[in-house]
């Protein structure tokens, strides 16, 4: 419905357009107290040790000064591999677990070096004239992040390994320390003096496309260092001394619920998360030097790892793997009046549906476990809803409609599609039944036109946009409430285009309520609209990360830079709630509309 204006236009076959005014509205889219467990000093083994799903890396001065110390998580398997006169510190490994990053000053200023885990080919890294600090590696283990000293302040900057590039990232903030890459390789989260209290240090979120969009996500008295995101990207743990004493804390990524894990009266400092994001390592002085210690992510079961007379610090588990921007994206392509249905992995595109010049694929929407698509193509003439494994087999026409059904939506229990159809005269909302596609129900039926389906995470409801009060707004349909319909938007411009989320009670739409088209989210009954973009940009058809962490979206905004005389050009974006980032995913030569975003779980990150 909402697009059909622009969709049968630009293929020039179909039935006539729907009213004037709705045309009018829709062209841009295209168409604990701690235990320690008594244990005797290891003895120091050989360098050369077998290696172990968990090591842990840490800093040790049993020698006298600080060196690089490995062993297994239980304690056992102990190794030395930096022995030199300096102090070497800041263990950090790379994700893919073939070498160490450190700190060293064996040779003047403080710099960073790297060396294998088992102790060989140690080569330095940087060579800055007052020091370079606190390395941290990508995701990718392709870059570190480190702190350059200078005469000027602390900078925050990115190595390239490959090249051995170095670029400034930034310097905006007073006293940065302790950078972590989030586990997708998108933002960096660090420490710095709060420019509004500088007798107060916070943590910050910078995204990586755009470093001047910050975050402070404790912004609490007291100071808070050494922030590390857990595997799945969801939780950073840090160390906080809001309560007089350093103690380890664990937040959402969005720096809320904030919570200690550890207590007592001794500094608790150097949290590292175990590769399954089940454990903490940590170090903590509780028997007057400090030893390393582990506990379950929620504070419980603490254990003393280490019970040198010496101090042990800075414990390290080796990264988790990176997690994966998007898994697939299922979108729209083609520059013309019509489209081709393509898959796009990691900017790897495969064309499913090819489109020629009388027909066209559109909407596509993903199966709630990821292993079909439907969409709306017309084939015959007029837009049907197909359906066809995610490789392109076994495609059925689930309507095989003389109308036009558009806009596909799955059911969360994969049972149902709704979908937006004129074969009543009218654009109205219709359910069908997978398994009886002769079972098709009619759910809304008025004079205006509803359109644009989509579900509520527990199937009850029905989010849809409707003209039917002179202007479209977004309503909300409870079929579990007597088919209860609520105008949940309520403005008088062009609210279009619902998304719900997958996990929550928020919708995101699209409106022009402040001239151009922008996106803004709404809570399921109504309350606290929020806009998310502000570009002179068309930003139209947006659609969830199946985490609910996400939003991707259609927009123009690069189409001055890529447009060909003649064609329209949109790109696939995506805006991070947490961040409040956006960052263009599939930007190229040719455009690209109606993102989904594949459901899939969560990789498993334990060895």
């Amino acid at each position: 419905m909402l697009i059909l204006m622009v969709v049968l236009g630009l293929s020039g076959c179909g039935a006539a357009l729907p009213t004037s005014a709705w045309s009018d509205l829709f062209q841009p889219t295209a168409g604990p107290q701690m235990t320690p467990v008594p244990t005797p000093p290891p003895a120091i083994t050989p360098t050369r040790v077998p290696q172990e799903t968990e090591r842990l890396a840490f800093v040790s001065d049993r020698t006298g000064n600080r060196e690089i110390f490995v062993m297994n998580v239980d304690g056992s398997g102990l190794a030395r591999l930096t022995n030199d006169p300096g102090n070497d510190e800041s263990p950090a490994w790379a994700p893919n677990r073939q070498q160490i990053a450190f700190v060293s000053d064996r040779d003047g200023a403080p710099n960073i070096y790297l060396i294998n885990p088992d102790g060989t080919s140690l080569r330095q890294l940087t060579n800055e004239s007052q020091g370079a600090v606190d390395p941290a590696w990508s995701p990718d283990s392709a870059r570190i992040a480190y702190v350059a000293v200078r005469s000027t302040g602390r900078v925050l900057m990115i190595l390239n390994l490959a090249d051995g590039n170095r670029s400034e990232f930034s310097r905006e903030l007073s006293d940065i320390s302790r950078p972590a890459f989030s586990p997708d390789g998108r933002f960096l989260a660090f420490s710095a003096l709060d420019p509004y209290d500088e007798d107060n240090r916070d943590i910050f979120l910078a995204s990586l496309a755009n470093a001047s969009r910050l975050i402070n996500l404790t912004n609490a008295e007291g100071d808070d260092d050494h922030p590390v995101f857990s595997p799945d990207g969801r939780r950073i743990a840090f160390q906080s001394r809001r309560d007089g004493t350093w103690k380890i804390y664990v937040m959402n990524a969005d720096g809320a619920a904030a919570t200690p894990l550890t207590e007592g009266p001794d500094d608790a400092l150097n949290p590292s998360w175990s590769r399954d994001g089940q454990r903490l390592a940590f170090t903590a002085n509780e028997s007057g030097t400090f030893n390393l210690y582990t506990m379950r992510d929620n504070g419980e079961e603490i254990q003393q790892i280490s019970g040198h007379r010496g101090n042990e610090i800075a414990p390290a588990f080796p990264s988790p793997p990176r997690l994966p921007i998007i898994a697939t994206l299922a979108v729209a392509t083609g520059s013309g009046g019509t489209r081709s249905l393509t898959l796009v992995t990691q900017g790897q595109e495969q064309t499913l549906r090819a489109r020629t010049p009388l027909v066209d694929y559109i909407t596509p929407k993903w199966s709630p476990d990821g292993t079909k698509i439907a969409y709306a193509a017309n084939l015959d003439g007029t837009y049907n809803i197909y359906v066809m494994n995610a490789d392109g087999s076994e495609l059925v026409n689930l309507t095989n409609s003389e109308a036009n059904d558009l806009h596909p939506a799955w059911s969360p229990d994969a049972t149902r599609i709704a979908f937006e159809s004129d074969r009543s005269g009218n654009w109205e909302i219709f359910v069908i039944t997978l398994d009886d596609a002769s079972n098709v129900r009619n759910l809304t039926n008025h004079p205006g036109d509803d359109g644009n389906p989509t579900w509520s995470p527990d199937g009850t409801r029905i989010a849809f946009a409707s003209n039917r009060t002179g202007h479209f707004d977004i309503y909300v349909l409870d079929m579990s409430a007597g088919m209860q319909l609520r105008n949940i938007s309520n403005h008088p411009a062009a609210d279009v285009f619902p998304a719900w989320s997958p996990v929550s009670e928020q919708i995101v739409f699209r409106s022009d309520r402040a001239g151009t088209n922008e996106l803004f989210l709404v809570e399921s009954d109504g309350r606290r609209v929020q806009r998310l973009t502000f570009d002179q940009a068309d930003n139209t058809t947006p659609a969830w990360a199946p985490t609910g962490e996400r939003i991707i979206f259609a927009s123009n905004r690069s189409q001055s830079v890529l447009r060909r005389p003649g064609t329209r050009n949109y790109g696939i974006y995506s805006f991070d709630l947490a961040s409040l980032t956006i960052e263009a995913i599939l930007v190229n030569e040719r455009s690209h509309e109606y993102p989904a975003w594949r459901p899939q779980q969560r990789p498993d990150l334990r060895p």
